[in-house]
């Protein structure tokens, strides 16, 4: 590899590195969260339930959306919104989803973190767009810490027999 090719290709591992940080900082979150407060609403109406239904649909239907269009890919059939009824069903949805965005960029070589899509607000280089994906599941990671932690179980002293 040449000295002008090794920084762009030096970009994309980055870049992709970062994604799967992000997306399993998002899956610590998933599994930090109390499963017996799934559904309940804070004072927001903000739930862990909506929290990751949005996470994926943003996945599935935004960010792989962007993908899709910049490589000139179909975007992957058969997916509808998500409606979780348990955490273990939004945890494995959620992996499914970043599997499909993940195999969108299979293929990705450097020069791809040029090439342009637009949505209806903007106009993206993909580098662009996966860095937006990457601070959606750093946000959503983040959200999920302050809805539903899990209880911290308290050791109990053992005192020595005397």
């Amino acid at each position: 590899m040449t000295e002008g090719n090794s920084a762009p290709a030096l970009e994309l591992e980055d870049v992709l590195k970062r994604l799967e940080s992000a997306r399993a900082g998002l899956m610590e979150a998933v599994e930090a969260s109390d499963p017996t407060k799934f559904e309940e609403e804070k004072a927001e109406g903000e739930s862990v339930k909506r929290t990751l239904e949005r996470a994926v649909d943003e996945v599935n239907f935004y960010y792989g959306m962007l993908v899709a269009r910049a490589l000139n890919l179909p975007q992957p059939p058969c997916m509808a919104n998500a409606d979780f009824m348990s955490l273990r069903e939004a945890s494995m949805a959620l992996q499914v989803a970043h599997r499909r965005f993940g195999n969108l960029l299979h293929d990705v070589v450097p020069e791809d973190l040029k090439r342009t899509v637009e949505d209806e607000h903007a106009t993206y280089t993909l580098k662009q767009a996966l860095e937006l994906a990457i601070a959606h599941y750093n946000r959503r990671a983040q959200q999920l810490k302050a809805l539903a932690p899990k209880p911290t179980r308290r050791r109990s002293r053992q005192t020595k027999p005397s």
